[in-house]
């Protein structure tokens, strides 16, 4: 048992990070969206989202929760290396938070601000868990390489998540917010497909049992 158990709480972790990705990052991708969007149609991406988006982070909690019970060796050395790209994700999703719910009891003139500070909070989300990813696959380092790495996989993270977001939309939109819809995800496919290829490039290189392998 105590050889399995290590096995099956990484991958109760994994499972939790890996849908907080696809259902999280679709509500990040449309907030970031947003200011794209005419009024009428930001009423309608919001609505879409509305039920949702509040549950989806709550996979996290459970993938870094898993991660301070297993293994908190693990736990300490990893947060305390992303120390603050995750303060910075933290402020982000709160600013989320306050935005979405303060939208839809401001008047009309405020609207906009807090549209654009839902944005904005859903844009420094992503980007600090993009620096998160690229730390991670270059195994924690502070060299020059791996910042350079982790900046750009900041970069293109939020592109997956602005698709994923385009993929949520496809679903629950019609007519002309259908149509730019197909305009922002071919936009974005460069800097995804850019990023999934750095990370598959640079992940054999930072690991060489994954090399190996």
């Amino acid at each position: 048992m105590e050889n399995w158990l290590p096995l099956f709480f990484v991958s109760v972790m994994g499972f939790a990070l890996l849908v907080y990705v696809i259902l999280d990052g679709y509500d990040l991708g449309i907030g970031m969206l947003l200011p794209l969007a005419k009024d009428k149609e930001k009423d309608q991406m919001i609505a879409s989202i509305g039920p949702f988006w509040d549950a989806n982070e709550t996979w996290i909690v459970l993938g870094i929760g898993v991660l301070l019970i297993a293994f908190p060796k693990a736990h300490s050395l990893i947060l305390t290396s992303l120390y603050l790209p995750v303060t910075l994700m933290l402020l982000g999703l709160i600013l989320r938070g306050v935005s979405f719910d303060f939208r839809a009891k401001a008047k009309t003139q405020h609207r906009k601000m807090w549209n654009y500070l839902f944005a904005l909070g859903s844009l420094v989300a992503a980007t600090s868990q993009g620096w998160m990813l690229g730390s991670y696959v270059m195994g924690l380092e502070k060299n020059t390489t791996s910042l350079l790495f982790s900046f750009g996989i900041a970069l293109t993270l939020p592109a997956l998540y602005i698709m994923l977001g385009c993929g949520w939309l496809f679903i629950k939109t019609t007519d002309e917010l259908y149509q730019k819809t197909i305009r922002w995800a071919r936009w974005t496919l460069l800097p995804m497909g850019a990023g999934l290829f750095l990370i598959s490039i640079a992940t054999p290189i930072a690991s060489d049992i994954i090399a190996q392998k």
